[in-house]
């Protein structure tokens, strides 16, 4: 039998098993061929065709929520500012103060 010719053989054989729905060894005990042989052939025919394990993947910065930014004095008073507040204005605002 020519390399090919087997390699056709276990072509329909590994098709045979996938429709089995048997395991890889229930399906070699059952048909008296050796397990493996069978995963062997079942790497060897399989190879290309299972999906990469590494796929492309574009992480995008999350969204910040603006939380508030108070200001609160030890004379008492507080300020209330939303958090998306330029930090240069913000510096100046701190140094007037």
């Amino acid at each position: 039998m020519s390399n090919m010719e087997r390699e056709q053989v276990w072509q329909e054989r590994v098709a045979q098993w996938r429709a089995s729905g048997l395991s890889q060894r229930a399906y070699a005990l059952a048909n008296g061929f050796p397990v493996r042989q069978v995963g062997y052939w079942i790497r060897r025919l399989t190879v290309g065709q299972v999906a990469p394990a590494l796929l492309p993947v574009r992480v995008t910065p999350a969204v910040a929520v603006a939380s508030a930014i108070s200001l609160r004095s030890d004379r008492g008073w507080t300020l209330t500012l939303p958090g998306d507040v330029p930090a240069s204005w913000l510096a100046e605002l701190m140094q007037a103060l």
